[in-house]
């Protein structure tokens, strides 16, 4: 079964309550862990804003709106051995809302994104695995770096990309439903205690 079949079967199973929330929507990050030597900076960028994910603390966001560039610079921090990822958004169940997901991770060295984009207009049509390839990458690779026990990356991106194949990152709360594994292949199921949700502020009202 693939990362997507399990992540998604999970997300439906504990978020039929968002069917009530007309706020929501989801985009997907995915990152690939790997304990590879450290590259201590990874931006001139200060992250503003930290929240932990995960209760227990292996897993950590942080953000930056950039007010000039109109972007938000997001770094993910997990103390894992293997892939880790987050879901957040607006509009999940409305007409005409749609997933946006960024895939990436780092090997030998080498950093890759890749995105993807999917309908979640219908919770009951959400379909695992599901999701179409971005015709445009609109999110750029910052880096990414393994400081024991640390595994983090940090990517950039518009807050609203014009493009209809992303979700807008917008004010208020958004809901975050994250998880992570203890294999960098992301067909193995992620830990059996996530995913898990938070609600998180990138911009406030």
């Amino acid at each position: 079964m693939s990362f997507c079949c399990v992540m998604f079967s999970q997300i439906q199973r504990k978020m039929k309550f968002s069917c009530a929330l007309s706020f929501m929507a989801v985009a997907i990050i995915l990152v690939t862990c790997s304990a590879l030597p450290a590259k201590n900076k990874l931006s001139d960028v200060i992250m503003e804003n930290e929240q932990i994910l995960d209760p227990d603390g292996p897993m950590i966001l942080r953000w930056t709106i950039i007010n000039e560039t109109s972007e938000i610079e997001m770094e993910v921090q997990t103390n894992c051995t293997g892939w880790m990822g987050f879901v957040f958004g607006n509009g999940l169940g409305k007409p005409g809302a749609i997933g946006d997901g960024v895939i990436g991770g780092y090997n030998d060295d080498s950093v890759w994104v890749t995105l993807k984009w999917l309908d979640i207009s219908v919770i009951s049509e959400i379909k695992p695995g599901g999701g179409e390839f971005d015709d445009i990458s609109n999110v750029d690779l910052i880096g990414a770096t393994y400081q024991d026990p640390w595994s983090i990356i940090r990517f950039r991106r518009k807050i609203d990309t014009g493009d209809s194949q992303d979700v807008v990152i917008r004010p208020g709360p958004m809901l975050v439903v994250w998880t992570y594994a203890d294999s960098d292949n992301t067909s193995v199921p992620h830990d059996p205690d996530t995913p898990g949700t938070s609600y998180v502020t990138f911009i406030e009202l």
